[in-house]
């Protein structure tokens, strides 16, 4: 490309239109193939827990490009005319961001069509009016070395150095079903020193009340009633309790005996395997790249324990919920997961809240299917069969045939627990 200073100012002006629709057309590309990599779940075998931690980590995206692309990408696979959108130019890559939260099959057309052409600004607005929220809560802000006493009633600030924010709305609000997903719970945490960070998150009104009574009651020790104090303290004081309740922290290190039929860990075994994984997902893709989730991790057996696995050390390892969920895909096929997460949620649910009759239709299957496993479970037991033989020889047939129901279940099962005699 020549210098772009030898350009004349109309030549300079003639390309950029012809560079932007490259760009958008390359945007759109990029979000199609992140489509099928969510499609496929390939981020996992590249030591990420998400999309989202894909596009950051490997991909070099920053936090909030990776959040868009991940969130279009994911659109894209619900509703698959968004792509065509962003890839026309008619909407932006932001603008479909923005919709993802309101989009569904019903208003899909009259939404698209309602922010084709439309700025970012234009489009908050529109949905503003479409989809009301409530109004901002004011701003509760303290700072350190606040004078003592300040409690409920007033507040106060200092130039001292910084403690945490927090919004307090008058209602208690539900958190969004998005929030479970790891790449879309964001906390605003700032740093502003090497030693000091701003904390800024939106309590309820039943949080900020247990504040207050909290400050109430540690005013002794706590004279201040600074929040930072405060919320060191009582977060000490879970962490040393949750330690003991997963790997019993503190308590003098007895070995328990291990039980082949029962999935319980012995803490102190739970306690060696999470010392020795670093309390980190242990996944490690093919080019020796180590997946850096810390949250949502749970103890796995490398050789199944519905296949024999022993809970030994050496057989236990730490892997977040994602190649938690992926090493069980392996193990025992799509279907049988799918099976197992739709009885979870009918479990949770009442078919009565399913609004969609093919909803409901794949709620009864689901209903069907876990009632089956259930019954089939219950009369195998009655007879005097192992329980790790009975979820083996289940979770077998449930992966090579699933959706039998409960009498062809029973008889297969019957059929793999006592084999016909050897002939004489």
């Amino acid at each position: 490309m020549p210098s772009l200073a030898l350009l004349s100012d109309a030549e300079l002006l003639a390309r950029i239109p012809a560079m932007v629709e490259a760009e958008r057309i390359a945007i759109a590309d990029v979000v199609e193939h992140l489509m099928e990599v969510e499609r496929r779940r390939l981020y996992l075998d590249q030591a990420c827990s998400s999309l989202y931690t894909y596009c950051q980590e490997r991909l070099g995206y920053s936090e909030d490009a990776a959040l868009k692309r991940a969130r279009v990408a994911r659109l894209a696979l619900r509703l698959p005319r968004v792509l065509d959108e962003l890839r026309s130019g008619a909407i932006h890559l932001t603008g479909l961001f923005l919709l993802d939260r309101y989009l569904n099959d019903e208003n899909a057309e009259e939404l698209l069509g309602a922010a084709r052409g439309t700025s970012r600004r234009a489009l908050e607005k529109m949905l503003a009016l479409r989809f009301p929220r409530p109004d901002v809560p004011p701003r509760i802000k303290v700072l350190d070395g606040a004078a003592g006493g300040a409690t409920g009633g007033s507040r106060r600030e200092a130039a001292s150095g910084p403690s945490p924010w927090f919004s307090c709305p008058e209602t208690a609000t539900s958190t969004s079903s998005r929030a479970s997903h790891s790449d879309e719970f964001r906390s605003r945490i700032e740093p502003l020193s090497a030693e000091r960070y701003r904390v800024e998150f939106t309590a309820s009104a039943g949080l900020r009340a247990k504040i207050e009574q909290a400050r109430e009651l540690t005013s002794h020790a706590l004279p201040s009633g600074d929040l930072a104090l405060l919320f060191e303290r009582a977060l000490d004081e879970l962490i040393e309790r949750e330690l003991k309740r997963r790997v019993g922290a503190g308590k003098p290190r007895r070995v328990a005996k291990l039980r082949p039929d029962s999935r319980h860990v012995p803490l102190a075994i739970a306690r060696q395997v999470r010392e020795r994984d670093g309390n980190e997902c242990t996944f490690v893709d093919p080019t020796g790249r180590k997946c850096q989730e810390r949250r949502f991790l749970t103890l796995e057996h490398r050789h199944p324990f519905a296949l024999g696995g022993p809970a030994t050390v050496e057989n236990l390892c730490l892997l977040c919920r994602a190649h938690n969920a992926q090493a069980a895909r392996r193990v025992f096929g799509d279907a049988f997961i799918a099976t197992r997460v739709a009885a979870r949620e009918v479990r949770k649910a009442s078919l009565d809240d399913v609004s969609r009759d093919h909803d409901a239709d794949a709620a009864r299957s689901s209903r069907v299917d876990y009632d089956a496993f259930a019954k089939v479970r219950s009369a195998l037991t009655h007879l005097g069969f192992p329980e790790r033989a009975i979820t083996s020889t289940l979770l077998r047939l449930y992966r090579d045939h699933p959706g039998l129901e409960a009498e062809p279940l029973l008889r297969a099962a019957l059929n793999l627990l006592t084999p016909p005699p050897a002939p004489s």
